[in-house]
């Protein structure tokens, strides 16, 4: 059996699966021995370098900033339900709906 060099790799464990989160330079079926050293700390700057890895391999894509849900006072929530009240069986409002599409 050949030796091949030893070299650190991060990976990540997900789905009962250990996945490298760079290439690695092995031919496909290649047997080998993984040692685990310990599960990596918690750290903001670690989480960034594996996620900045994921995209560039296109297994995730970037987050999109959400904007900022409206806030409901308490005004609109009587409002609503003053006019779900008066409007009937929502089951009605629905078939109704349905109807006109």
């Amino acid at each position: 059996m050949e030796e091949l060099a030893t070299e650190p790799i991060l990976a990540v464990y997900e789905h009962g699966v250990l996945r490298p989160l760079q290439p690695l330079s092995l031919p496909e079926h290649t047997r080998v021995h993984i040692r685990i050293v310990s599960p990596l700390v918690d750290d903001q700057g670690l989480k960034q370098q594996v996620r900045q890895a994921l995209m560039g391999a296109r297994v995730i894509q970037p987050r999109v900033a959400s904007p900022p849900l409206p806030k409901v006072t308490e005004t609109d929530l009587i409002a609503a339900a003053d006019a779900l009240a008066t409007a009937g069986p929502l089951s009605e409002l629905i078939i109704e709906e349905r109807e006109g599409r």
